[in-house]
């Protein structure tokens, strides 16, 4: 795994779309919900049960871990010294 720059900035982002799901369930649905909207009918006429809020609760949560330990494993294998490269010995037949 490299350090590679895009996918710390993911990482980063699914951590902070985690944490408005877990702060704010309920706008993350209405938004959601507005992006639907484009390609669909009716979508106003959608309205959340207390479950499913609960869930994107749980799973902003999980987005929250999975965000931040990405984004530790990221810095860590940046940090990494690169491994040396094996010695090639020439031999003459």
């Amino acid at each position: 795994m490299d350090g590679s720059p895009l996918l710390k900035v993911c990482y980063g982002l699914t951590a902070l779309y985690g944490l408005a799901s877990l702060l704010a369930p309920k706008r993350v649905i209405a938004a959601s919900l507005k992006l639907w909207s484009v390609g669909f009918e009716n979508v106003s006429a959608l309205e959340a049960r207390p479950w499913y809020a609960r869930h994107a609760r749980a799973v902003g949560a999980g987005m929250v871990v999975t965000g931040a330990v990405g984004c530790l494993l990221q810095r860590r294998a940046s940090d990494a010294e690169p491994a040396e490269e094996p010695e090639i010995i020439e031999t003459e037949d």
